[in-house]
């Protein structure tokens, strides 16, 4: 299989999953296995009411128009990356962040399906990017040290994949490339779970990638808490379950190390209810339970992406990784038709001819990587004969 068709697949992948977990993002499992039980995934949830349980009263999402395949801020982060990466056309580290990718949050003026007009996204980012704009670009704060202090979540793996892309073939070179540029949004466990979130993307995206060599580069390159979680949820991870019991058994495996909630590693410590508290012991739930729902899903994209949105509590965001992983590892003919044009027509997006685009810059890349390479073997090779 060709690297665009898998790119595609990729981008397909990310936005739907996004689309379909926006409107239920926050509910529990057992609320969505009961009232979207049944439900044909070749077709977009709608948009619903959210209830006082799903979210504090005057919430400031209220206002957003979820559902029907609209993308949310996972995707609208992704193509701002896709795009820092199209214009500079090489690799990008956390100064990049400030140069590149900051200015495509707060300038560029693109089409927000939630919010149905044309602004800049950071009127649709959280209170985390925000902190990042003030930190870069009011206060002038150093790129690399820019992201200490910011609340952790999965903030930045939620749009990774496009380092995983730039560095295909090369896990360790993604999981590096991911954590240089991730130390300008945030840092410890939630940089730590983009890194090994992009090294599986790396592995997927090569030539014959499976499911288990994407699971394999994650677990290669996790180190503490991450690791940890990721081993158990894979673990708990049988595609033979009832859905159910996956969820339940996925969800009891990554509770120890999950920070949001007092059954953690260190629920001793009240410090941990903090968004912000970086033990290294704690990772973000995101990035495991996708791994876990891809591995469940064993490659179909439809029960990757059940299994991704019926597990609930982050589902958008889940959805957006596990299935952005499936769509690299089947390319872009393992996504229904159907979901692929409802989602271009939701967003008022060509994403075959966003990945094409993006493909060319990364040819670029992999070109000046080639120069590099050569330059340096020629440096080696001089100096052995000296």
């Amino acid at each position: 299989m060709a690297f665009e068709e898998k790119l595609t697949g990729a981008v397909f992948g990310v936005a739907i999953g996004d689309g379909m977990g926006g409107p239920v993002e926050g509910w529990d499992s057992a609320r969505l296995l009961e009232e979207c039980s049944g439900w044909d995934f070749t077709q977009f949830l709608p948009g619903r009411e959210r209830g006082i349980q799903d979210c504090e009263p005057e919430s400031p999402w209220d206002h957003l128009q979820k559902g029907w395949g609209r993308i949310t801020d996972d995707t609208l982060m992704t193509e701002a990356l896709i795009r820092a990466y199209r214009q500079k056309r090489d690799h990008l580290d956390a100064f990049d962040f400030r140069d590149y990718l900051l200015p495509e949050m707060t300038e560029t003026v693109t089409w927000v399906p939630e919010l149905q007009r044309d602004t800049p996204i950071i009127d649709r980012l959280n209170v985390i990017e925000r902190y990042t704009q003030i930190r870069l670009h009011d206060m002038g704060a150093e790129p690399r040290t820019a992201g200490i202090g910011n609340s952790l979540n999965c903030a930045i793996a939620m749009y990774i994949m496009p380092v995983g892309a730039v560095n295909a073939g090369d896990p360790r070179a993604a999981y590096q490339e991911a954590v240089a540029l991730g130390m300008a949004e945030s840092h410890s466990y939630a940089v730590e779970g983009a890194a090994v979130l992009a090294a599986g993307y790396a592995a997927a995206l090569g030539a014959g990638a499976t499911v288990a060599d994407a699971e394999a580069a994650a677990l290669r390159t996790a180190r503490d808490g991450t690791k940890a979680a990721v081993s158990a949820a894979l673990h708990a991870t049988d595609p033979a379950d009832e859905l159910a019991d996956w969820i339940a058994r996925v969800r009891e495996a990554v509770l120890p190390y999950d920070a949001a909630s007092r059954a953690s590693a260190l629920e001793a410590d009240p410090a941990t209810v903090i968004g912000s508290y970086h033990d290294p012991r704690l990772a973000i739930e995101e990035v495991p339970v996708a791994l876990a729902a891809l591995k469940y899903g064993q490659c179909d994209f439809l029960s990757t992406l059940k299994a991704a949105v019926y597990y609930g509590r982050d589902c958008d965001s889940i959805a957006s990784m596990a299935c952005g992983l499936c769509g690299a590892l089947t390319g872009a003919d393992g996504v229904p038709q159907k979901l692929r044009d409802a989602s271009c027509a939701a967003n008022r997006r060509d994403w075959e001819r966003i990945a094409g685009d993006f493909g060319a810059a990364i040819a670029d890349i992999w070109g000046a990587d080639q120069q590099r390479f050569r330059r340096r073997c020629h440096a080696m090779e001089c100096q052995a004969a000296g």
